[in-house]
């Protein structure tokens, strides 16, 4: 070794301790062969551009079903939006009706309460005024339960058999009118009156049939047509039994329907020609013409004041 080798000789434990200086010097060693020049994740990522056409189609596909299921994902947002609307109106509605039920509960509470106090008073029975309050009570009473039969008619004289189907035949007999009804037209259809004997068999005339409309206009629209064709029998429809003649009237309360007969055995007798209801109404005219006074009955009282006490007795 030469005097300068010497003087720059170190060991290898002082050579370790020497901080490291700036290689920008080095020489680039010649690239080698089969080896990767990739680093960290360029070298685990796939390269887009070479992707096949059927991993294409799948993430198209992937991506428009998930399109499909967002749309669904708001259709069903708004249906259940929808559906707690229509829930809050018939709650309301609900409401309503139990604000009437209670309002009718506390009117006839009232009505009783007085019905009492005249029969244990005799100083009640003497005025005039309490007993007219009792009476408008009533009146107003049969009122409100009328009100709740505007959707309602009923239907007389249809032959009845063993397990009918009652909403069918009352849709033939609106097409046998000329009126095309369906199923969800009809909220209820129901025989009323005396039940079949132990034979299935009816004596005298069959029971009337109630039917409830969903809709007044409809109501309104199958009277008309009766009116029009009176006397129309079931011929033709497919209600079976013999063909007889069907009649389509209003249905009345219990007090309306006593007031309607008692109005049309007094019309007959004292020859007034025109008897007859609307909306619940109960009218009668002696003849017809503009001139002639048509008159609302509404008590016994009013039968009295038309016809005359004398006729009525």
């Amino acid at each position: 070794m030469t005097q300068k080798h010497k003087d720059s000789w170190k060991c290898l434990s002082c050579k370790s301790r020497v901080p490291k200086k700036d290689n920008t010097n080095t020489p680039i060693r010649p690239e080698a062969d089969n080896v990767t020049q990739r680093r960290g994740g360029s070298a685990l990522s796939p390269d887009r551009s070479s992707a096949s056409p059927e991993h294409m189609a799948n993430t198209t596909t992937n991506e428009m079903l998930l399109k499909e299921i967002r749309l669904l994902r708001d259709d069903m947002r708004e249906m259940h939006l929808q559906m707690q609307s229509f829930t809050d109106t018939i709650s309301s509605l609900n409401l309503r009706i139990d604000a009437c039920e209670n309002r009718l509960d506390e009117l006839g509470i009232r009505m009783d309460k007085m019905e009492r106090r005249t029969s244990t008073d005799s100083v009640f029975q003497s005025d005039t005024s309490l007993l007219q309050s009792i009476e408008n009570l009533k009146i107003e009473l049969n009122d409100r339960d009328q009100d709740l039969l505007l959707n309602d008619l009923q239907i007389s004289c249809i032959p009845e058999q063993k397990g009918e189907n009652v909403t069918h035949n009352v849709i033939s007999i609106a097409s046998k009118l000329g009126m095309q009804l369906t199923v969800q037209d009809i909220t209820s259809a129901v025989r009323v009156g005396r039940l079949l004997d132990s034979d299935n068999k009816v004596s005298g005339r069959p029971r009337l049939v109630v039917v409830r409309l969903a809709r007044r206009a409809l109501r309104d629209q199958l009277l008309q047509a009766a009116r029009v064709r009176r006397g129309a029998t079931a011929e033709g429809t497919e209600i079976p039994g013999p063909p007889s003649k069907f009649y389509i009237n209003e249905r009345l309360t219990l007090k309306n329907r006593q007031l309607f007969q008692r109005a049309r055995e007094l019309g007959v007798r004292h020859n007034w020609r025109y008897v007859w209801t609307r909306d619940g109404k109960i009218f009668v005219r002696q003849h017809q013409g503009e001139d002639t006074p048509r008159y609302r009955i509404r008590t016994d009282k009013d039968l009295t004041r038309v016809f005359g006490s004398a006729a009525v007795q």
